[in-house]
């Protein structure tokens, strides 16, 4: 296989880990919830980490998605000019 098809393998593969990563955020903030709707915390340590996990696991995420898709727009405009 050539370098543009590896590379167009690779942007696809990371598209669904990006949107699975969206996904995992959005459950851990559900389950937090509590009857009223807002998000509870055992402790602030626990609070904490929470922010720094997801923070950095939604800007990642993102990040993928970019690349992901930049890859896969690159590939096309190779192939078809």
């Amino acid at each position: 296989m050539e370098d543009a098809e590896i590379a167009l393998m690779f942007s696809l593969l990371v598209i669904p880990v990006a949107i699975w990563l969206q996904l995992w955020v959005k459950q851990r903030r559900e389950d937090r919830r509590n009857a009223q709707g807002e998000e509870e915390f055992d402790n602030a340590a626990r609070a904490f980490f929470s922010i720094i996990v997801e923070g950095a696991a939604i800007v990642g995420g993102l990040i993928m998605i970019i690349m992901g898709s930049s890859g896969v727009i690159k590939y096309i405009l190779k192939f078809y000019s």
